[in-house]
């Protein structure tokens, strides 16, 4: 259940390289514990694809609003890229998904790519060893209780992984990004709401109930915003981008947002991308409101460090630059002095959903642990 039949080349020449270590063993001899494969001449295999092919991966991201699919190779390279919006039913969602990937799979082909398998990235509770979703966020309709794993799998013929999108980040920076060689960091996304991911001794932390590394829902004031989660002063509820165009429109309702510089289209909805705006023309109330944000996420990464105790906080998504500074200067403040050696960076990855998506394949395609 955990690794469906895949079709992963090897060399060709694992079946001499056993025969011929049967033949050679003594049994006579009490058989050693320690033992490498006898050498076999080199050939040619009459299967040469997988020489000449690029090694790739699907990788599948169903965000908020959009469902995408791409083929990436093994530096992370997305090769061909597909983009959708998300149907806001199952079967329709489950119908594109599929559609999505056969023709990207069919591409495949022509661009040279071998496919090693299918990653899915998608918001909510996630059982990752069985592929299912267990329980989606508020952005996603109908996705509770889903198994993506086996119609992929079935239709594809190639094996499926699946996990939360703030997993699938961390991953990507484990693979590709700041956290390649780092042996314990954590990946803090800040963008419609706040998630992330733990690697610790290297390997991704999962949960008993498949929710760690669900920081939006650290509690940083006993009585503050109210939560999409229903519970008050969750980090979520002031530094996600959701929290900050609910402060955008209490500034515009008070005509306090728009300030020298800014306009507004035609029922143009208003946004955390007004705020910041506002921010940078020199607004103050919109500084405050960012400096209150930067602030929650500063005081939550403080109990990330406490509990954890990662070398390395990466900040991932839309509104980690803004934020990298003050919280820089929070954990300055508030930080036990033993934790604040961390190093905190802002990712380098303009798809970190869709690279961790890719990396579940190409990890465990090349052999390596996931």
């Amino acid at each position: 259940k955990l690794y469906p039949c895949s079709k992963i080349y090897g060399d060709g020449n694992a079946v001499p390289r056993i025969v011929k270590f049967l033949k050679s063993i003594d049994m006579n001899e009490p058989l050693q514990k320690k033992f490498c494969f006898p050498p076999v001449k080199e050939c040619i295999s009459q299967d040469i694809d997988h020489i000449l092919e690029t090694q790739s991966a699907l990788a599948v991201d169903l965000g908020g609003t959009n469902l995408r699919v791409a083929i990436i190779d093994m530096k992370g390279d997305i090769i061909k890229k597909y983009s959708r919006a998300n149907p806001r039913t199952y079967e329709e969602r489950i119908e594109l998904i599929v559609k999505l990937c056969v023709e990207a799979a069919s591409e495949s082909v022509k661009l040279n790519c071998r496919i090693l398998g299918v990653g899915i990235s998608t918001g909510g509770r996630v059982n990752h060893n069985e592929g299912i979703v267990l329980h989606s966020t508020k952005l996603i309709q109908e996705w509770d209780s889903i198994d993506l794993r086996t119609p992929i799998s079935d239709t594809l013929h190639l094996p499926v992984w699946v996990d939360n999108d703030g997993n699938c980040a961390a991953l990507a920076e484990r693979k590709f990004g700041h956290g390649k060689g780092v042996e314990n960091f954590v990946t803090v996304i800040t963008g419609t709401g706040i998630g992330g991911g733990i690697v610790h001794n290297n390997e991704l932390i999962h949960g008993s109930m498949y929710c760690a590394a669900e920081f939006g829902h650290i509690m940083v004031s006993m009585d503050g915003p109210e939560c999409m989660c229903g519970s008050k002063g969750c980090m979520e509820a002031y530094a996600s981008g959701i929290a900050l165009q609910r402060e955008a429109k209490k500034l515009h309702d008070e005509d306090l947002l728009m300030v020298e510089g800014m306009s507004l289209k035609n029922e143009e909805t208003i946004s955390a991308v007004h705020l910041i705006q506002a921010a940078k023309l020199g607004s103050t109330e919109a500084q405050n409101v960012l400096r209150t944000a930067g602030c929650a996420l500063g005081v939550g990464i403080t109990n990330i460090l406490h509990t954890m105790n990662p070398s390395l906080v990466i900040l991932s998504g839309v509104l980690a630059a803004h934020y990298e500074g003050i919280v820089k200067e929070v954990i300055g403040q508030r930080a036990l002095t033993s934790t604040q050696a961390v190093e905190i960076a802002v990712s380098a990855l303009s798809e970190p959903a869709l690279l961790g998506a890719a990396s579940m394949v190409l990890d465990y395609a090349t052999r390596r642990t996931y």
